[in-house]
């Protein structure tokens, strides 16, 4: 032994890589941990684990380890969830050795990520062989054969990877269970009473597992529901008298493919037995091998039908299918028919620009009170001036010619002056009934309100007043007055293809008036009532280019809410159908016009 501490270090490291290239195990990292005690007389104590791996933990510990903290570590990372961990600790004589400390400090990189490897290695050769047993188990699960051989062949893999002495398949048939195979070489008779007695002990584990189940939910729930649970009985019950029949210490059941499949394996001598449980990669081969027996299984159509209602949740299921069908085709509902509208009064007037011009007055502001006959405003139009003044100034010219014409004398041309006289005067009385119209039209830019209301303006400007002098166009709607006194009306956009809902129950309206809901978009929290009061008699297109049919409704009651133009969202309820019609009707709507019904 070599009192130079690098030369110790570089022995350790040397006999570890000379370790590596052959085969190894996990016992390389005791050898390891030995030898730096070995070659380092002022370590004390070694450890040596790999945080978040599924390898022993700690992989190993060599010497009398303190309760203090470690003098010297490593730490590397693995893989991104693991990570190498080598922590000494130094005799207390050797603790302030500064040329030990930096030995070993320099040399515990080098060592770790030589082991680093060797986990890499050893993980690799566990997958492998963990792999290899996999294969040979699948071809062994999934080998070719009759359903009740394949069953056998199962049970007797699962029960060794179980490491239980006899293993059966039970396969949930309703609330019983029947039992399909056994890892014995045996051929039981269903009339045995071995068998009898495991099928009839099977509905007691059976509950008994939920309950052991339910204890575990400390676990995860993919855990909880996959492990293998043990009974021994107790008290005598149904699971101790079973076990004393059949001269088994305890059982070990967990169940496979959704709970179709219990799985019971019976150990008759327990002491000998390891605790084993199965991987997650064997659980999923063996529960894919089941599923796939389990839908190869030869059964008459009778025998499903019989099978599927055995089972309880399938009778509650056809239960709740008729009682739904029931209600579908034999409860009444009303049919309601949605569509979108607006609130109107019911007596209003509104003024359109008579000329392309100007607005060249106003008389009146929004909320103005006013009466009828009250001027509103009045609008200007410089072609309707130009027109007037062509006219007038031709009429001056006519009348001239007429003045030039009564002058003229001669016997020759007087049958000519005559002529010309004449048209003269037809052509001024034309200019006079221009002048009188245009000079009509032009008193017409004065507008008066027909009504008595309150004025809102239908084209403000941004900020809400309509100054003045304005273009507008002919047919431009400036100026409403709307009396509020005579209330309002609600209008709903009938979609075309509801109409024949809205019709049909319009026509039995004598006896039974047809009901409206609707709410204020601004109010959605309260629902109003009405009564149907009347439908357009064409349709016309909505501001979405839809077909639709405005549908009048009288509310049951006037609100001081009511604004002229808000938005309304109605539903009108017409005639009652079955509750499977009503709830289906856009379906059968559909396949109706697609000819199908």
């Amino acid at each position: 032994m070599s009192n130079d501490p690098w030369d110790a270090c570089a022995v350790v490291i040397a006999k570890l890589e000379t370790r590596l290239t052959s085969a190894f195990d996990r016992g390389v990292f005791l050898r390891t941990g030995g030898e730096l005690m070995e070659q380092l007389p002022a370590v004390a104590a070694v450890e040596i684990s790999c945080r978040g791996d599924s390898m022993d933990q700690p992989l190993c510990t060599v010497g009398d380890r303190p309760s203090r903290a470690a003098d010297l570590g490593w730490d590397a990372a693995v893989t991104d969830a693991s990570a190498l961990s080598i922590q000494l600790w130094l005799r207390p004589d050797s603790a302030s050795d500064t040329t030990t400390r930096r030995a070993i400090e320099e040399a515990l990189p080098a060592i770790g990520g030589l082991l680093v490897g060797a986990i890499a290695r050893i993980r690799l050769d566990e997958t492998e062989n963990e792999l290899d047993s996999v294969t040979q188990l699948s071809a062994q699960l999934f080998d070719d054969g009759p359903w009740s051989e394949r069953l056998h062949r199962i049970a007797i893999e699962l029960g060794s990877s179980m490491q239980v002495d006899r293993l059966s398949l039970l396969l949930r048939c309703g609330s019983r269970f029947q039992l399909v195979g056994s890892s014995v070489q045996a051929r039981f008779d269903p009339r045995a009473d071995q068998v009898h007695q495991t099928q009839k002990i099977a509905t007691t584990i059976d509950q008994q597992l939920d309950q052991q189940l339910d204890q575990q939910l400390d676990q995860p729930f993919d855990a909880a529901q996959h492990a293998s649970v043990t009974f021994r009985g107790e008290d005598d019950d149904a699971v101790a008298t079973f076990l004393q029949t059949g001269h088994a210490d305890e059982l070990l059941v967990t169940r496979f493919a959704a709970g179709k499949m219990l799985v019971i394996g019976e150990v008759f001598d327990a002491e000998q037995r390891c605790s084993v449980e199965l991987t997650p990669a064997q659980r999923q081969l063996f529960d894919a091998a089941i599923r796939d027996v389990l839908r190869s299984r030869p059964r008459g159509y009778l025998r499903r039908g019989r099978d599927w209602l055995g089972q309880r949740s399938n009778r509650w299921r056809i239960a709740a299918a008729a009682a739904l069908l029931a209600f579908l085709c034999l409860y009444p509902m009303t049919i309601r028919v949605a569509a979108d509208g607006r609130i109107v009064p019911r007596t209003q007037y509104t003024v359109y620009a008579p000329v392309t011009g100007q607005i060249q007055r106003m008389a009146c502001e929004s909320g103005m009170q006013v009466s009828a006959g009250q001027v509103l405003c009045e609008f200007s139009s410089h072609d309707l001036d130009l027109q007037i003044t062509r006219l007038r100034g031709e009429s001056v010219a006519v009348q001239e010619q007429l003045q030039i014409a009564a002058t003229r004398r001669g016997d020759d041309s007087s049958k000519d002056v005559a002529s010309d006289r004449r048209v003269l005067e037809a052509r001024l009385a034309g200019l006079d009934r221009q002048i009188m119209l245009l000079q009509q039209r032009q008193a017409d830019l004065v507008v008066h309100s027909p009504i008595d209301g309150t004025v809102t303006l239908v084209t403000p400007d941004d900020v809400g007043q309509l100054q003045t002098p304005r273009p507008v166009r002919v047919g431009d709607s400036v100026i409403r007055v709307i009396d509020q006194q005579d209330g309002y009306r609600v209008e709903l956009d009938v979609p075309d293809q509801e109409f024949g809902y809205v019709l049909a129950a319009a026509e039995r309206q004598d006896d039974v008036p047809v009901e409206c809901h609707f709410r204020i978009r601004s109010q959605p929290q309260r629902q109003r009532q009405g009564t149907l009061h009347g439908l357009d008699q064409a349709a016309s297109l909505d501001r979405f280019g839809r077909l639709v049919v405005t549908a009048s409704i009288q509310p049951n009651e006037q609100d001081a809410t009511f604004a002229a133009d808000a938005g309304v969202v109605g539903w009108i309820d017409c005639n009652r159908a079955a509750a499977g019609f009503v709830l289906c009707r856009k379906v059968i709507e559909q396949l109706r016009l697609w000819g199908w019904l």
